[in-house]
């Protein structure tokens, strides 16, 4: 599955288990994981913009980082990453109950 999903891989960037890389970095893991709230938002009703300010952390932390002005770390991309998964799960979902 992780062969699919696009990801730079670079191995500074993901977590290591027993000294060797993951094939996923740990921000494209923790979109990911990000994902699995999709059932349990189906329960509650979260507004639209949320979803969208919730990825705004992200967005901020690549921007800083593609412009060099300061470099991330593997904490702070997996809580970027999460909070994105998660907007993103709150954003197809209500996408969803818009079209039905």
């Amino acid at each position: 599955l992780f062969l699919y999903v696009p990801c730079h891989r670079k191995p500074e960037r993901c977590y290591h288990i027993k000294g060797k890389p993951m094939s996923i970095c740990s921000r494209c893991l923790s979109i990911l994981l990000g994902y699995l709230f999709i059932p349990v938002i189906f329960y509650f009703s979260l507004p639209f913009w949320l979803g969208v300010l919730l990825q705004l952390p992200m967005v901020i932390d690549g921007y800083t980082q593609l412009k060099r002005w300061r470099m991330s770390n593997n904490v702070l991309r997996a809580i970027t990453g999460l909070t994105s998964g998660f907007g993103l799960s709150i954003i197809v979902v209500e996408s969803v109950r818009f079209l039905v």
